[in-house]
């Protein structure tokens, strides 16, 4: 599925390619900064809160549609009050059902940063991402080679972006370390089976020595009891999507979920 994603997102980048040069980026460069995505997670975990990023997704490629008439409006209300730390907005659009459009709609709606998530796998998309008011945009290590995912991060990091870096495994995970990500995200999802398990952010975040890093586990997490077994291993950001979308109500759910 990876692969025929990222195969279709080459179809996507050509066209931006053609809309930004060189003085886009040297304006962007000099941009004021994005909000603090990255500030936002570590207030919420110095203050002993459950860092949540929030998750704003209508579809999925293993699931069809979660909610297709989703009020992005009410939902980025919903996360803010409820004590989201920051929020994430799917804007790939052939698989997620998301476009850059719902993450400027979101934004005009919250306080709160704002992930990019989507398949990030050239400069034009941070261009992109950038000119779009995204204060962070994700980077799947598993969807770039070492130096391609080199070149975007710190290209993401001169325009003031910060990046949610995702792993699958520990090969997927030395590169980060590398690379001194300070975000790193753990996807508890299989890519080739979509079989999900917590186990996966458990056994990854024992490989991480540095305390400095803040590690996010990503799918799967569905309860306060398996919020409190990933604190235990010391995990304390976690991003939730589509138990959120699925509920009767979001916004106590989150609640329940950070208190």
């Amino acid at each position: 599925m990876l692969k025929e994603i990222l195969k279709n997102k080459e179809k996507e980048v050509e066209i931006l390619r053609k809309e930004f040069g060189q003085n886009t980026t040297d304006k962007l460069i000099m941009k004021e900064k994005q909000k603090g995505f990255l500030k936002n997670i570590i207030k919420k975990v110095t203050e002993e809160e459950v860092a949540v990023i929030a998750e704003i997704k209508r579809h999925s490629p293993s699931k069809g549609y979660l909610d297709k008439n989703l009020d992005l409006k009410l939902v980025a209300e919903q996360y803010e009050r409820a004590g989201a730390a920051c929020i994430s907005v799917l804007t790939d659009r052939d698989y997620f059902k998301g476009s850059i459009e719902d993450l400027i709609y979101v934004k005009k709606h919250t306080t709160l940063p704002i992930l990019r998530k989507d398949f990030i796998i050239d400069e034009s998309q941070i261009i992109e991402s950038k000119i779009i008011g995204a204060d962070c945009i994700l980077l799947i290590v598993a969807a770039l080679n070492k130096e391609k995912f080199k070149n975007l991060y710190e290209l993401s990091l001169e325009f003031g972006l910060d990046v949610l870096v995702e792993v699958h495994d520990k090969s997927e995970l030395d590169v980060a370390l590398e690379n001194n990500c300070k975000l790193i995200g753990i996807n508890n999802r299989d890519l080739k089976t979509f079989d999900v398990s917590i186990q996966t952010s458990i056994d990854l975040c024992n490989l991480v020595e540095d305390k400095n890093i803040l590690l996010v586990s990503e799918s799967g997490i569905m309860n306060k009891k398996d919020i409190n077994i990933l604190k235990e291993f010391g995990i304390k950001a976690f991003l939730i999507g589509e138990k959120l979308i699925t509920s009767v109500d979001r916004e106590k759910e989150l609640q329940e979920l950070i208190k």
